[in-house]
């Protein structure tokens, strides 16, 4: 049998770099000691082990060839001498080093800089969903310790304060980034793997019947600036919640009756025209404006509105005065979703609602986005004056019923 050959010195030195990834490779004695070739070429080391039961990794801070082989093995041995007498020798390290590349925030921000930010418009969520439940949990801990425990945790204290949906969330999050970790080499398996969604979900249908409908206008007419022109706005343009609460005066062509939106400031990631009504129009010209750029504001301009729960159960407090019984299970989000659902029933073309709600067009993939910003404008415009006069026409019928029953 050919005796297997030891890795040496003159192997480190001569080791190929992959210019597509990172490389590990075995270097010991002792056992989990490897050499890390990076794409770049750098070579680094690292010692691979398990602390109480759960993969851990300890990067040296020296590279090669500043730390040689040698080198390695001997810091090697004291880190396992250390694993023998009770002490983590990555949780020592990172307690001397406060800014250690595998510290659980150094991680996080170091996936959000090269991953999420280039790719995904809803960075700003991701971040916000990582500093309120999952980062001040672990901020003491390297990546490398985080396991399914320390998952289930933060997943079951969210669900425990009565916010499953919002579990949800975290665990898509938590699961890309760790996806994210184990594709990079940070880490040898996901924690994450395994696990399923903590709470069940199944999409929303609930569409506001006419009478509905009109109780909520009826509501906003008595909520008073900003939140009631605001959800009055929501309603008659059927744009997302986000977009509107950030609403600036710049976006909005009074001559034109347009409002356009940056690729920024769209879920879909690109520029987005809404074609303005009448009703629309008069909404914004009888808005106070502010020194800040800001429509929908509490701040004289400065910043958006953003207490849309404070917003909802003053609307609730408000139809409970007219209407005992209330609106069963509503959200502002079902005001975007009747909107669609009497556009389709009064004979607007799929593709031209998908224009006005900004949906991904399948008919038009592949199209410039200069052409998709002008899709269908004239439907678009119709389909819109169309549904702003019938939930006009709603309120002005309310109003009466409410006069003659007066």
């Amino acid at each position: 049998m050919k005796k297997q050959s030891y890795f040496t010195a003159r192997h480190v030195e001569h080791f190929k770099a992959d210019p597509e990834r990172r490389i590990e490779v075995p270097a010991g004695p002792p056992s989990g000691l490897y050499l890390i070739v990076h794409s770049s070429g750098k070579k680094s080391w690292a010692l691979r082990y398990r602390w109480r039961g759960r993969p851990s990794k300890l990067t040296f801070g020296k590279s090669y060839p500043e730390m040689g082989l040698a080198a390695a093995r001997a810091e090697a041995e004291a880190a396992l001498d250390s694993l023998e007498r009770g002490i983590n020798p990555a949780a020592a390290k990172a307690e001397e080093e406060p800014r250690e590349p595998d510290n659980v925030r150094a991680v996080a921000r170091e996936w959000i800089e090269r991953n999420v930010k280039p790719r995904a418009r809803t960075w700003a969520e991701v971040e916000r969903v990582l500093h309120r439940d999952v980062l001040p949990a672990w901020d003491k801990k390297l990546i490398t310790e985080i396991g399914r425990a320390d998952v289930l945790r933060v997943l079951d204290t969210i669900v425990d304060r009565g916010a499953p949906i919002s579990a949800n969330r975290t665990f898509e999050v938590l699961r890309s980034w760790f996806n994210w970790c184990v594709q990079r080499g940070i880490l040898p398996v996901s924690p994450v793997a395994g696990i399923r969604h903590p709470s069940a979900e199944k999409s929303r249908d609930r569409v506001l019947e006419h009478g509905e409908l009109s109780e909520v206008w009826a509501a906003t007419e008595s909520l008073g600036y900003p939140f009631g022109p605001f959800v009055q706005f929501l309603i008659l343009t059927a744009q997302r919640r986000r977009e509107v609460s950030e609403m600036r005066w710049e976006e909005v062509n009074f001559d034109k009756a347009l409002w356009t939106l940056s690729a920024e400031r769209t879920k879909p990631g690109r520029v987005h025209d809404v074609p303005l009504s009448v009703p629309a129009l008069d909404l914004l010209a009888n808005l106070p404006r502010f020194e800040g750029p800001f429509i929908f504001t509490s701040t004289s301009g400065a910043k958006p509105i953003n207490s849309f729960s404070k917003c909802k159960a003053r609307l609730d407090a408000r139809i409970l005065k007219r209407r005992p019984d209330g609106l069963a299970d509503w959200r502002l989000h079902d005001l975007r979703r009747t909107a669609a659902t009497w556009m389709a029933g009064a004979g607007v073309q799929p593709q031209v609602l998908a224009a006005i709600l900004n949906h991904t067009p399948g008919s038009t993939q592949g199209v410039t986005s200069i052409y998709n910003r002008f899709r269908y404008e004239k439907e678009r415009r119709e389909a819109l004056e169309r549904w702003a006069q019938h939930v006009l026409s709603l309120a002005v019928a309310e109003s009466d019923a409410a006069a003659v029953g007066a």
